[in-house]
């Protein structure tokens, strides 16, 4: 991709992440925000919008009703580009028309995983999200690659545990005999509370399918070994606290050991009456508490979720209301105060969706589910790799070279490049697939040369091919969310070729321009010199720098004067009174 291919599509992806379109069917978020002609805008497209720009919905709700005017405005002159760019046809570019093509070859698999894989799972983390667990485990440690010997011994391990546990023995005094895991001497087992996506998907999943109080009839096998799993509690979750705190730190000689461990404690204690007594616990953070980062916030913390606390804290935190104060709570930081100031409940599927499916795709699990369904793929394509093409592929490579040591291009003449490598129901692979696909995949760049090896990379490059053969069969370019994305992008590129082919074409700064601009503003451009002196710079010091604020300047004159021929062609009318229920219930 060359350079000016590449910052345009950045600019295009730029222009798409902060205002790209997309449609609403909540009833509530139908009504009309802004008309351009014949055209609307509703709160809910605004709101999907302004949410991109801010991050989450707590910080739209608290940004000042200047400030969503000011991305309205930004929005409204977008959606005029693109109303003017499809009435004239630019759509129908040969240009733009293959850079849609092309990212429908890219988006299309994409899009096809989201609905096939990850948006089921992603229900799936949801639902055990609402809840919490809490659970204790006894760890006997077992190697993924471990001997048939070993395996056998470690089951029959956690078969004699288990059988202890069924005969009543306690499951802590067993985990501190036998369990493997490190930290057993200071928590004899427990792992206290977590909730989905904590842990690896074989341990989270049996401990979500027991009852509380049970605990595993046979072991659960992970990477890290064999656990025997006793489930102590489980209830809804709160997905996060907000806290203020008042810390008394530890006094400590020179050796780090605790001195006056009494008067510290009698001091925090003093405190927590002063503040239970109604007195501001704002005003005695303020006073007395020793940790400078929440000093000036009187104490405040934040949010946090569960387990970023230390745990003393965490659990107090968790299991108080609002507006309680606790105390006094050790910790190995100190002695805390704490008052709970607020709390926030799961947040619903809709709006965690992004974050989870994001969550889900950096898992060992998703690439373990995305490389069974790719070969299902296979299997219902009949995808098979061609011993002929396989043949010639290999004697072209070296096999104690890498992909990093040959230049694909120049290494096949164009006639080597349509030989066929593979075949499936409907298409084929060849060696110019190979080659696109290396130029963006890294992941076999330094593996040796080897048939292993060179089936690997076939197979990788096959990928995106059995996928869009599966999208085109189950008509996904039909779907509402495919069309509404695509619209996104078609936006972005239409937007793109106005402002560089249409507004910073007329740009022009010629050498006249540049001094006057210099003249007029010497007082801007200036240095220090030897002695410490500000003196000007010469004109020919700042040439490059004047030429391009001339031409901002110059551009935004431009498209000004173009938004405004875009009103009076399409008149705007704006409901200020909508806008001020944006991100209300």
């Amino acid at each position: 991709m060359n350079k000016f291919r590449t910052v345009k599509m950045f600019s295009i992806l730029l222009i798409i992440a902060i205002i790209g379109l997309s449609a609403t069917n909540c009833s509530r978020e139908n009504r009309t925000l802004a008309e351009l002609g014949d055209e609307k805008i509703t709160l809910g497209e605004f709101e999907k919008q302004y949410l991109k720009t801010v991050g989450n919905i707590d910080t739209a709700k608290n940004k000042p009703l200047e400030d969503k005017q000011q991305f309205l405005n930004l929005y409204v002159n977008f959606r005029l580009k693109v109303k003017d760019a499809r009435e004239r046809g630019l759509l129908n570019n040969p240009e733009i028309q293959k850079d849609i093509e092309e990212y429908k070859r890219n988006y299309s698999p994409t899009y096809l995983v989201d609905k096939e894989i990850v948006e089921s799972e992603v229900k799936k983390l949801y639902d055990m999200k609402k809840d919490e667990v809490r659970a204790s485990h006894i760890l006997i440690q077992m190697p993924e690659n471990a001997s048939p010997e070993d395996s056998a011994a470690a089951y029959q391990k956690a078969d004699t545990i288990i059988q202890k546990l069924e005969d009543g023995a306690n499951f802590e005094d067993l985990a501190v005999e036998y369990s493997q895991d490190r930290t057993v001497r200071t928590n004899r087992g427990d792992l206290y509370y977590f909730t989905g996506g904590m842990t690896v998907p074989e341990f989270e999943d049996a401990v979500y399918d027991m009852r509380v109080g049970q605990f595993t009839k046979k072991p659960v096998r992970t990477m890290f070994g064999l656990h025997i799993v006793k489930l102590t509690d489980r209830k809804g979750r709160i997905e996060s606290v907000r806290i203020s705190h008042i810390l008394i730190q530890d006094k400590r000689d020179s050796l780090g050991n605790i001195i006056d461990s009494v008067e510290t404690y009698q001091k925090t204690l003093d405190i927590y009456n002063r503040a239970k007594g109604g007195e501001s616990f704002e005003e005695l953070a303020n006073q007395f508490t020793e940790d400078q980062g929440s000093k000036n916030q009187m104490g405040d913390i934040g949010y946090m979720e569960r387990r970023r606390l230390a745990q003393p804290l965490d659990s107090v935190a968790f299991n108080t209301k609002v507006g309680d104060i606790s105390g006094p709570i050790r910790t190995p930081y100190g002695w805390h105060i704490i008052k709970k100031t607020d709390e926030k409940p799961l947040a619903s599927f809709e709006k965690q969706f992004e974050n989870l499916k994001n969550e889900y795709k950096k898992t060992q699990k998703y690439k373990e589910d995305y490389a069974k369904f790719v070969e299902t793929l296979k299997e219902k394509y009949s995808y098979k790799i061609l011993d002929e093409g396989m043949g010639f592929l290999q004697s072209k490579f070296d096999t104690s070279k890498t992909i990093a040591d040959y230049n694909l291009d120049s290494l096949f003449s164009q006639a080597d490049k349509e030989v066929k490598l593979a075949a499936y129901d409907g298409g084929d692979i060849k060696i110019i697939d190979i080659i696109n696909h290396m130029n963006i995949n890294r992941d076999y760049q330094r593996m040796a040369l080897n048939k292993e090896t060179i089936i690997k990379i076939i197979n990788s490059s096959a990928e995106n091919s059995l996928l869009n053969k599966r999208a085109d069969d189950l008509g996904i370019e039909d779907d509402e969310e495919y069309i509404a994305n695509l619209t996104d992008y078609e936006n972005g590129l239409l937007v793109f070729r106005i402002d560089q082919d249409e507004l910073w074409s007329k740009v022009k700064v010629n050498e006249n321009d540049l001094v006057s601009y210099y003249e007029a503003n010497r007082s801007k451009f200036t240095k220090v010199d030897s002695t410490g002196n500000s003196i000007p710079k010469t004109f020919d010091e700042v040439r490059a720098e004047i030429s391009n604020e001339l031409q901002q300047i110059k551009y935004k004159d431009t498209e000004k004067a173009y938004l405004e021929s875009l009103r009076q062609k399409y008149p705007v009318k704006i409901y200020d009174e909508v806008l001020a229920e944006a991100f209300k219930e």
